[in-house]
């Protein structure tokens, strides 16, 4: 009985080694926090950094919710979700007992962006408008290369939504170079048909994969005609998350998920 209970504990402990010991070294070797404005890629400007910080100052002092805006090459051997969700454990992002924070983060070189929510905001930036802001304001400015514009466009996105949950204005955005309208969630109609479009692919996909051709003679002829089709390239987005706090600011617990 000793020797089994033994055998047991024997298990448990290695599992915990094997199991936690990678998480805590993931977590150490995350970046320090900087500022409002973390650009560990270098990929801003001056001109990009300093309105920038200035708006998440101003956002703070008048609602005490923290926006940060993290770019770095990779956050690999992570996924961009759980580096997200243990570098906004890491710093706080947010304050304690509000967990009104927001992450942006942006991996260059992985070619993808995650806007991380906390809890206190969720109902200010869902996932839907997280969405938006990434596929609407940033991804388009990044595809032409012009970083600057895209975060610009992404930061102001937020700190609109952030400051209408709040009901203040910010008088920071008109020293701004960029402006966007208010996120809007995508009415029922367009979330229908995005629906049926992506279920579609998929469907397509599976079949081709399977060799399941049977669905092409159901077309018409006139639509059977051969084309290319645009990629677009450019980033992967994911939006959403539910996290708080922000370390070296209020600090607060990050529970991850998104969309």
């Amino acid at each position: 009985m000793k020797n089994k209970s033994f055998c047991l504990i024997t298990c448990i402990a290695l599992s915990f080694i094997l199991f936690a010991r990678p998480g805590i070294c993931q977590t150490e070797n995350l970046p320090d926090y900087t500022g409002y404005v973390n650009d560990y890629a270098n990929i801003l400007s001056y001109e990009t950094k300093s309105p920038l910080s200035a708006l998440m100052n101003n956002l703070e002092q008048k609602t005490t919710a923290q926006i940060t805006i993290v770019t770095i090459d990779t956050t690999k051997p992570l996924d961009i979700e759980t580096y997200a969700v243990e570098l906004f454990q890491k710093w706080g992002i947010g304050q304690k007992g509000k967990d009104n924070g927001v992450l942006l983060l942006i991996a260059m070189k992985d070619r993808t962006m995650r806007i991380e929510v906390g809890y206190g905001l969720e109902g200010a930036i869902p996932d839907a408008l997280a969405k938006t802001i990434i596929e609407d304001y940033i991804v388009p400015s990044f595809k032409n290369g012009d970083f600057n514009t895209g975060i610009l466009k992404g930061a102001v996105g937020i700190a609109k939504l952030v400051a209408k949950e709040y009901n203040i204005e910010l008088s920071e955005l008109d020293k701004l170079p960029v402006n966007v309208p208010l996120p809007e969630e995508p009415s029922p109609l367009e979330s229908f048909i995005n629906f049926i479009f992506t279920l579609v692919i998929i469907i397509l996909f599976i079949s081709l994969r399977m060799g399941f051709f049977w669905w092409w003679f159901l077309i018409p002829g006139s639509y059977r005609r051969r084309g290319g089709y645009w990629h677009g390239g450019g980033y992967r987005g994911n939006s959403g998350g539910f996290s708080g706090g922000f370390g070296g600011f209020g600090g607060g617990l990050s529970g991850g998920g998104g969309a």
